[in-house]
């Protein structure tokens, strides 16, 4: 799994500056941010919630792969 860090982190007081388990990760945002858009097509607005859900989880994979590529 490439690395999933948090979506919009939260500055904390303690060492290291922000908590990994702070804000949503980006998994779920990209995931979520994909869902709408499956969601707003005439193809998958009806579509079964698993596989929209497995697409959308799918594509976000993706993103951080490709994202993991740019950040080495």
């Amino acid at each position: 799994m490439p690395h999933n860090h948090p979506a919009f982190p939260v500055q904390g007081s303690q060492s290291p500056p922000i908590r990994p388990n702070s804000g949503m990760s980006m998994r779920d945002w990209f995931a979520g941010s994909a869902l709408q858009g499956y969601r707003a097509s005439d193809k998958f607005s009806q579509a079964d919630s698993r596989l929209v859900a497995e697409l959308s989880f799918r594509d976000a994979d993706s993103m951080l792969d490709e994202r993991q590529k740019i950040n080495e």
